[in-house]
């Protein structure tokens, strides 16, 4: 995903805080852990989640 298409999860959808034992799927992701969740994958930015994609 590219800068320009950065896409912030909406927190309403998912309140949940991913971490270590959180019970989601993790899979690397360049530099950073995506987490598995409904269907998509998404990741910690500065204090919010990016969509990363739909899981294949």
């Amino acid at each position: 995903m590219t800068a320009s298409a950065h896409r912030p999860h909406d927190p309403s959808d998912h309140p949940h805080v991913h971490g270590k034992n959180c019970g989601h799927e993790t899979i690397q992701h360049g530099d950073h852990v995506d987490y598995l969740h409904d269907g998509h994958r998404h990741a910690e930015h500065e204090g919010h989640y990016d969509e990363h994609g739909k899981v294949d």
